[in-house]
């Protein structure tokens, strides 16, 4: 069973390194009066990492809601 799961994390390791590699060219991102050129691949990585954030974030919220509900 660990070889199996080492064997999952190094084809998804090459996966991510491929779409990396893929995708630098640049591209232009705008927000309201806010604009600036980056890597395609950084703009991948930061809205995944915006979303776990939010994600855990929401979760932490739902999970204190839930906490309070309770207690009444």
């Amino acid at each position: 069973m660990d070889t199996l799961l080492l064997a999952v994390k190094i084809l998804v390791t090459l996966l991510v390194a491929i779409l990396f590699v893929q995708n630098i060219a640049l591209v232009e991102v705008r927000f309201l009066t806010w604009s600036m050129q980056l890597p395609l691949a950084l703009l991948l990585l930061v809205i995944y990492v915006l979303g776990m954030v939010s994600g855990k974030a929401l979760l932490h919220l739902l999970s204190r809601l839930r906490g309070r509900g309770s207690r009444r």
